[in-house]
């Protein structure tokens, strides 16, 4: 009977067989695993308790700490990935069109401010309120990026120009202060702010590039020694090598805006130390993010077969994970609020969770504790994962054009 329960798992969480042999299923993986932390983030923002702040270690737990900590592991992965991928993607198709790219950086951004506005963070049309999200600064990275390639530079030299990037847009930002484009480019701020109207900058273009072009350097790094034992060492202590080096630039607390100090709670000044900048992206969070992400991607094989089956379906259609789970978190907060209190005209009219961490105009009491926050994330992705395997199917056994958007 145990024999019969085994194989009828192994069928029924499988992923799509007719997916190409030739896809590291590592980097779907990482990608799956991220994507499910995202999720939990983004329950706790339209469902949780927002009258503390997760991340104040004055105030927070253990528990609601971590909880938004290692949601940070998700953005920083995902652009590195996409420029993995692209690099990957390049080299089992020379004929690969920069304009392709492009247009699909391009894509994200018009997804972003348009369907993902409407009808995932804001459930309404008020165009008052906006933010440059995720999709945004992955797309206009990708746009950058397929101009980089466009100049042939080899991948080794894309990959050092995005690691400088990295540890160097923080300076760049205090030159271009206060100015429109180096809002646009660096600085997390409003743009253009205006009485009643505005449009805030969560992802500014040029730290996102270097990360997506620190992963195309590690992609074409991968495409040219193949992804054998020696290159996973040699990425497995690269992951470790800017772990430790965030360890020791973290210390001296001068890299950071965001500086750890000594805490009276035990344990406390540890959450102070890894607590950096993410808006825009410190180099010192992006040590943090990337470094153990990359040693998670090595050793990802070694993970029990069930979960890596689990996470390939996920990791395999990422965008369409985003898009379907921020709707249905939404849904499902105002759902709740109709049945608790009556009504739940805060989720859909105004700002929105972007402009006020206690939500405006929400009754008193709203916010659920993190235990009720945890077992809604573990039903929505319970939720989507069929709907995702689905779509991947769906997905591999068609051609239509606008499949290769989604």
């Amino acid at each position: 009977m145990l024999g019969i329960d085994r194989r009828i798992l192994k069928k029924r969480f499988a992923p799509d067989q007719t997916m190409p042999s030739n896809r590291l299923s590592e980097i779907d993986i990482t990608r799956g695993f991220v994507m499910v932390l995202m999720a939990l983030d983004h329950t706790r923002d339209f469902l949780g308790d927002h009258s503390i702040d997760a991340l104040d270690v004055v105030h927070t737990s253990v528990p609601l700490f971590f909880a938004r900590w290692l949601t940070h592991l998700c953005a920083p992965t995902f652009v590195f990935l996409a420029g993995t991928s692209v690099a990957l993607a390049g080299s089992k198709q020379p004929g690969l069109r920069l304009s392709q790219l492009a247009l699909r950086g391009l894509w994200l951004v018009v997804l972003e401010q348009t369907f993902l506005r409407c009808f995932g963070w804001y459930f309404n049309f008020d165009y008052r309120f906006m933010n440059a999200g995720i999709l945004w600064g992955t797309g206009w990275a990708m746009v950058l990026l397929a101009g980089v390639l466009a100049l042939r530079f080899p991948a080794y030299l894309i990959g050092i120009l995005g690691l400088a990037l990295m540890a160097t847009h923080s300076f760049l930002a205090v030159a271009v202060d206060s100015t429109w484009w180096g809002t646009l480019l660096l600085r997390s701020d409003e743009l253009f702010p205006a009485p009643g109207w505005h449009f805030y900058v969560s992802y500014p273009v040029l730290p996102w590039f270097g990360v997506m072009a620190f992963g195309y350097g590690a992609g074409g790094f991968i495409q040219k020694a193949g992804f054998n034992p020696p290159t996973r060492r040699a990425l497995l202590w690269s992951g470790i090598g800017m772990t430790l080096l965030f360890i020791l630039l973290r210390i001296p607390n001068l890299l950071d805006p965001d500086p750890w100090s000594i805490q009276p709670r035990t344990g406390f000044t540890i959450l102070s130390f890894i607590n950096t900048e993410k808006y825009p992206p410190s180099f010192l969070y992006l040590l943090m993010t990337l470094g153990p992400m990359v040693c998670f991607m090595v050793l990802a094989s070694n993970l029990p077969k069930l979960i890596q089956q689990l996470l390939i379906v996920l990791g395999r259609v990422p965008l369409f994970f985003y898009l379907a789970h921020i709707v249905l978190i939404h849904l499902l907060a105002v759902l709740l609020a109709v049945l608790r209190f009556g009504h739940s005209e805060w989720l859909y009219q105004g700002p929105g969770i972007f402009w006020s961490e206690t939500l405006p105009g929400h009754p008193p009491g709203y916010g659920l504790g993190l235990g009720w926050v945890v077992a809604i994330w573990l039903l929505v992705v319970a939720l989507l994962w069929p709907v995702c395997r689905w779509y991947g199917q769906y997905k591999q056994s068609h051609s239509a054009w606008w499949l290769r958007y989604l």
